[in-house]
């Protein structure tokens, strides 16, 4: 019985680190990683936490996870209008 919540716990601690490593802000992520090594920045933590902002980490400065915006005007110069359909 006391192995099955030491299973769990562990994965929820498991999981709870993926998601801090995955969403975390970068600022967040960089302090953790400095905070936890010996001031270098290198190691099993940082690589772990991936100190650059990526996808996932909240910065929405790079534009890819954007969808690409439509084009003002087709191929034969009409301008095109966007229709949202509500459900």
């Amino acid at each position: 019985m006391l192995a099955q919540y030491l299973v769990v716990g562990l994965i929820v601690l498991l999981a709870a680190g993926y998601a801090a490593a995955k969403y975390l802000p970068l600022s967040w992520r960089r302090k953790i990683v400095y905070q936890f090594s010996d001031g270098s920045g290198k190691g099993w933590l940082a690589r772990w936490l991936d100190k650059d902002a990526g996808c996932g980490s909240g910065c929405d400065t790079c534009g890819t996870c954007a969808p690409a915006p439509m084009p003002e005007k087709d191929e034969k110069g009409r301008k095109i209008i966007q229709v949202h359909v509500k459900r």
